[in-house]
């Protein structure tokens, strides 16, 4: 997918310099003009969990895409495509618009390095809100409850044909409400009907993780946690 050759969804604007191609929020002019702005937007983030964003005052995230695996060093930030940051502002739409909370996407800024992207995704911040990762370090009472929700909230994405290849623990936040949000849909992707297998593999991916945090001691869960998890993804319409 081009970012040239994109109609960009309503309410949103293409604007393209010498090296950088910005898709923004149309009635956000000031937003346009500060991400026009070569180099690293915002300030270093102080946000419980999430140290690799930077913050646009008052209330933006700046998310720079980066790769994961094995040669994550080596690649980086450099993609040969942008195609992964249109998905998600396309698959977060979706979403926002059936009353799935994720963040909302404000603007997608592509930099062009040589053969490469530089990709940063800018989103409305969530105040006062943790990853469930640094959320579950301390002892929770309500620990089953909040695993009830996250199985509810990922079958509400299942539902709406929406899969996650990066499920896990640290992809989930919960706001001072005590509700939960979906992040990082980069690595999403929307289907007419999620098969079977790629939901069972969305639900170990995420069960395996919050295994491994709580075997290094990291998170503290409660003693029926995945039962509870797979209760409320079953309970769920």
């Amino acid at each position: 997918m081009s970012v040239r050759d994109l109609r960009p969804p309503p309410g949103f604007t293409v604007l393209n310099r010498v090296d950088l191609i910005l898709l923004c929020r149309s009635d956000m002019p000031a937003l346009q003009e500060t991400a026009c702005t070569p180099g690293d937007l915002g300030r270093p983030s102080t946000l419980s969990g999430r140290s690799t964003l930077r913050i646009i005052e008052p209330d933006m995230v700046v998310r720079r895409l980066m790769h994961g695996g094995a040669l994550r060093h080596v690649t980086g930030w450099r993609f040969a495509s942008p195609g992964r940051s249109l998905r998600e502002l396309e698959v977060s739409l979706h979403l926002a618009s059936h009353g799935v909370p994720t963040p909302e996407i404000l603007a997608v800024r592509i930099q062009r390095q040589g053969w490469f992207h530089r990709i940063d995704v800018i989103t409305r911040l969530v105040p006062d809100s943790a990853d469930l990762l640094t959320f579950l370090e301390a002892p929770r009472p309500d620990c089953g409850d909040i695993m009830l929700a996250a199985g509810a909230l990922i079958r509400r994405m299942h539902d709406l044909g929406v899969y996650h290849a990066d499920l896990h623990i640290k992809n989930i936040l919960r706001d001072s409400g005590g509700g939960l949000w979906l992040l990082d849909l980069d690595k999403a992707c929307r289907f007419e009907k999620v098969p079977g297998f790629m939901k069972r593999l969305n639900l170990r991916r995420f069960i395996h993780s919050a295994n491994k945090w709580n075997r290094r001691g990291r998170i503290h869960l409660c003693g029926d946690w995945s039962g509870r998890f797979m209760d409320g993804y079953h309970r769920a319409s």
